[in-house]
């Protein structure tokens, strides 16, 4: 499996859209991601170079809809079930990334195992890469 091949969606605005509900109930990968005022990935400064494509978090589903919806809520403040979206609001990431600059992408998977392999593979790359982990 090569990163290169692996076709994610264009980045959808996390918040005041109702993206998500296109992928509900379909298995896969996501990222939620870090955008600038000009709508460009923010560049992240890790222990070994920069993630230039603003990752915070990477993560895997069985229904990315409902999953990507509870990270949402999750760093509303809501009660959800997210702790990378927890971690977010608990952390006061806000301060520096508002929320309106979340985006999240995602790429499908036949299914639950698949997208599980494919995030091990996209944590792997990620720490060998930057030598770090995505930071929520």
């Amino acid at each position: 499996m090569e990163s290169e091949s692996i076709m994610w969606s264009a980045p959808c605005a996390l918040f005041d859209r109702k993206d998500h509900l296109d992928v509900g109930g379909k298995a896969g990968v996501y990222r939620i991601r870090a955008f600038t005022d000009r709508n460009e990935p923010m560049i992240i400064h890790r222990v070994n170079g920069v993630d230039s494509l603003g990752i915070l978090h990477i993560g895997k589903s069985k229904n990315l809809g409902r999953r990507i919806r509870t990270f949402r809520q999750a760093a509303e403040g809501l009660k959800a079930a997210h702790h990378a979206g927890c971690e977010f609001h608990e952390w006061g990431f806000e301060s520096i990334i508002p929320r309106n600059r979340l985006r999240y992408d995602y790429a499908l998977t036949r299914t639950d195992q698949e997208a599980l392999k494919v995030e091990r593979y996209l944590h792997e790359e990620y720490r060998k890469r930057h030598f770090d982990r995505p930071l929520l």
